[in-house]
């Protein structure tokens, strides 16, 4: 009787190491490590519009109290739309000339604000989806946390 990894050998057609090189396994972690790759980009594009649209509300709260206060203190348009709009640029945004609108009661204002990407902004198609945009709208608050 043959020792048991002669007989395995023979089955194998004479490979005396007896088995498999390992090409399924490799193909599988292959097509899981495309996967993963793939999955964590579309991740990040999300993740980073998503971001992008949370900081912008802080980003536009910030510039519009500001343009509040020089406002109130002034009463000069073209000074609190460039003290809001030095604010935004701070932080990466833009405020859109056109939408600022300011009184002593409020400002309400467009603000844009590109998402870093790594694959959206390379086609048309998708590059829109790269830009947030938001309407701020604020009202003064005084110290004692009270409207005027």
């Amino acid at each position: 009787m043959a020792p048991p990894r002669a007989i395995l050998a023979s089955s194998e057609g004479g490979n005396s190491e007896g088995g498999d090189s390992g090409g399924i396994v490799l193909g599988w972690l292959t097509r899981l490590t495309l996967v993963m790759v793939l999955l964590g980009i579309i991740g990040f594009e999300l993740l980073s519009v998503v971001v992008t649209r949370v900081g912008i509300e802080d980003i536009g709260a910030i510039a519009a109290y500001e343009a509040l206060d020089e406002f109130r203190a002034n009463h000069n348009t073209t000074a609190a739309f460039s003290i809001a709009s030095a604010e935004a640029e701070s932080q990466g945004a833009t405020v859109v000339k056109k939408s600022f609108e300011i009184s002593d009661d409020s400002v309400t204002f467009t603000l844009e604000k590109t998402a870093p990407s790594l694959l959206l902004y390379r086609t048309e198609q998708t590059a829109s989806w790269a830009n947030v945009s938001t309407t701020v709208y604020a009202e003064p608050i005084e110290a004692g946390g009270q409207l005027p």
